[in-house]
């Protein structure tokens, strides 16, 4: 991520072949940076990562080497083009659906660059690898890469490199149950942020989504509305449907949690619409139908809300085969067949899981779900050590609120 490219050659490039294409800063921008970034890259004034150049190579259809040609790359090591050589064959894996190959190829150059003591290009193909295991649905994986990876970030000097690693930490901390340990990053992120070329952009609608997605998980929070707000007013004005679907998407799954069923649905609506299209993957598509499900069992949403959402998760996993799909998508299961009043049915697919694989607030959705298929079947010594379980599990993760819930209901379960 920290390699760069001198200027300003290729800002006289780069706005030379947008013009010949008939495309505006904007579009240029678009999924990745604002229109002012590429308006500072155009001028000179600002210094593009290696990152940045393949998203905009991509954006318009040329080779990197088109944008790059004759421009000599800053580097500590004689062998960039070996360096180079490696992203793309690492990319080329990606693009083949090969993420084990990824993953294997960005280990190795990740590790050989922290023993060579480079710090700029073991971050690089640190968060390039970071990427791989979530994809893979790693996140443990995911989660201690990245505490090393954001110390790494801060020594660099780089904002943009500083912010990216945080959010993506707090994103990772959140997956595996750490809230309290989220929150403090995304709180660095958004002191940093505004000295980073991220400020207003989807960098920064992506920091305020992992900001509600946090709060929502830890059992909801009256700012929560208030980020949520701000997120979908910040994404709207980069006038691109992908961010701003993504953006509704969380509104949806927050608003859910916090029992607010009419306006989660709404949102839910609107993310449909605007992710709906081709640049949508359906790795997405199929992480944003397992979510909106989720949120509605969360709420304990009606049936006619439900139902079809359980068929669009169904279905979308079984098309992307997505890495985290099948685990989350058999213990989505548990929570319907609990909310259509078939315990026994739960308690039937429950005993197919391995608990092991699911990490923070899923975990604690599915060992509450069991706990309360017990109960309905008449189990309630049982039911009561498992939902005890629960409850310990949400004050692991710091979402005390939800714990507080739990244990009302440990209590109400132990009084039958």
């Amino acid at each position: 991520m920290v390699r760069r490219v001198p200027q300003p050659e290729f800002g006289l490039r780069l706005r030379r072949m947008r013009i010949e294409r008939g495309l505006s800063q904007r579009d240029l921008a678009v999924g990745s940076v604002n229109q002012s970034y590429i308006s500072l890259l155009e001028s000179g004034s600002r210094v593009p990562t290696l990152e940045t150049v393949v998203h905009l190579a991509g954006v318009l259809g040329v080779p990197l080497n088109t944008l790059v040609d004759d421009v000599p790359l800053h580097t500590d090591s004689p062998a960039v083009g070996s360096w180079l050589a490696e992203d793309v064959i690492t990319s080329s894996a990606i693009d083949h659906g090969d993420l084990e190959g990824a993953q294997t190829r960005l280990a190795t150059t990740y590790r050989a660059a922290l023993a060579n003591g480079s710090a700029d290009k073991a971050l690089h193909h640190g968060l390039g690898l970071e990427r791989i295991l979530e994809m893979r649905g790693d996140q443990d994986g995911r989660y201690r890469l990245l505490t090393e990876l954001v110390e790494m970030a801060v020594r660099v000097g780089v904002p943009e490199a500083a912010v990216r690693t945080r959010i993506a930490l707090a994103s990772a901390a959140r997956d595996v149950g750490r809230l309290a340990e989220a929150l403090t990053q995304v709180e660095a992120a958004q002191q940093e942020i505004d000295d980073s070329s991220f400020v207003n952009g989807p960098e920064h609608v992506r920091l305020l989504a992992v900001h509600t997605s946090v709060l929502s998980d830890a059992g909801g929070s009256i700012e929560v509305e208030r980020i949520i707000e701000r997120m979908l007013t910040m994404a709207s004005q980069l006038g691109n449907r992908a961010i701003a679907g993504r953006a509704h998407w969380v509104a949806s799954v927050a608003l859910a949690r916090l029992g607010e069923v009419e306006k989660s649905l709404v949102h839910l609506q609107s993310a449909r619409e605007m992710l709906a299209n081709p640049s949508t993957s359906l790795r997405e598509w199929a992480r944003f139908t397992r979510a909106a499900a989720s949120a509605l069992l969360d709420a304990e949403a009606g049936l006619a809300e439900i139902e079809p959402a359980m068929l669009a998760a169904r279905a979308a996993t079984a098309a992307s085969e997505a890495g985290d799909g099948p685990t989350v998508s058999v213990s989505l299961e548990v929570r319907y067949a609990l909310a259509v009043g078939d315990p026994e049915r739960a308690l039937e697919i429950a005993s197919t899981v391995d608990e092991e694989t699911l990490t923070g607030i899923e975990k604690v959705r599915f060992v509450l779900a069991l706990g309360r298929a017990q109960r309905r079947c008449g189990r309630e010594e049982e039911a009561v050590a498992t939902l005890s379980r629960a409850g310990q599990l949400a004050e692991s993760a710091a979402a005390y609120r939800r714990a507080a819930q739990i244990w009302r209901e440990v209590a109400g379960t132990a009084r039958q």
